[in-house]
């Protein structure tokens, strides 16, 4: 009886978030604590604008403690090019929840116009792959059970996004779409239909620094995912930097999560950092809270006549 009740909670929790996939549409993107520090993922427009070439890692493992619960892992770089009038960038993101396991690979394109002599407008362009993969073969529902057998789906979409982003030293803005190509995903040997819709996600953003004293500096920002037949996703983010050295903040995630984050630049490379999710929602009763790394290294001596001023984003 015990093996039978967990195998069925395996399958329940499974099927649920597999038919999350499918109505809860604001799930198909990766979810971001750290955004801020990760913007090239959502914006293509950001491509190259840190005056070097960066290199990002994250690794999240959402909804600790909850079997099939979503993890995504991300590979970004990017670097200006032309004297920085342009910027060039590849992502490369694993995103499973249960079943379902997605990877995107993608290149992103950038040029920056000068409006002012502190303000930069970039106009970003992004085109990649999308493989969708569903494996309900991969349910522990014990040995006799035969009924998810043979049932996989696997589809490889094209992918195209755009995205703008103006900035100068102590404040940005930005728009992006980074997924034009809206698709439906039909499986033949799928006994569930249609799986999903992949849909058009649309990203605001916006940051400011403040100058609180000689040392110390408060930047809130805000990050908003809005996708049609789901409730806008807002992120409010409020961060202090001290010594331009250590980060220390919270967010917001209305109605969803509150989270804590870290950073730390242990020189003028490298910088590492650390989230932690408190769930708010009802699932607050099964999960243990979500966790966030990244690691960012700026190649500083790759390039050049590097512009000198700061920058906090």
């Amino acid at each position: 009886m015990n093996r039978l009740y967990k195998n069925t909670l395996v399958v329940l929790s499974a099927l649920l978030l597999f038919v999350g996939v499918q109505k809860v549409q604001a799930q198909q993107e990766p979810l971001y604590t750290q955004y801020m520090f990760n913007t090239v993922s959502v914006n293509p427009a950001y491509a190259g604008t840190r005056n070097a070439m960066n290199v990002l890692l994250l690794s999240r493992m959402q909804w600790t403690g909850m079997e099939g619960a979503p993890r995504t892992y991300d590979f970004t770089m990017h670097t200006p090019l032309n004297n920085y009038k342009m910027g060039l960038g590849l992502s490369v993101v694993s995103d499973s929840h249960g079943p379902v396991n997605n990877y995107y690979i993608n290149v992103n394109y950038a040029y920056r116009v000068s409006l002012s002599e502190s303000l930069t407008l970039s106009m970003g362009v992004k085109g990649g792959i999308y493989n969708y993969y569903v494996n309900l073969t991969n349910l522990n529902v014990g040995d006799e059970d035969v009924a998810f057998m043979d049932n996989v789906e696997q589809r490889f979409q094209p992918n195209a996004g755009l995205g703008l982003y103006l900035y100068a030293d102590k404040y940005y803005f930005g728009a992006s779409v980074p997924k034009l190509i809206q698709t439906t995903l039909n499986g033949e040997q799928s006994t569930t239909g249609s799986l999903s819709d992949l849909k058009q996600h649309v990203f605001l953003m916006g940051g400011y620094v403040f100058d609180i004293n000689e040392d110390v500096k408060l930047k809130p920002s805000v990050l908003t995912k809005i996708v049609n037949g789901a409730p806008p996703s807002t992120d409010i983010t409020a961060q202090c930097l001290y010594k331009d050295t250590y980060w220390l903040g919270a967010t917001y995630r209305i109605g969803d999560a509150v989270a804590l984050i870290g950073n730390i630049r242990l020189n003028k490379q490298l910088m590492i950092g650390y989230s932690y999710d408190f769930t708010v929602s009802e699932l607050n009763n099964y999960n243990n809270g979500s966790h966030e790394i990244i690691i960012s290294y700026d190649f500083d001596g790759f390039l050049k006549n590097k512009v000198k001023s700061p920058r906090y984003f």
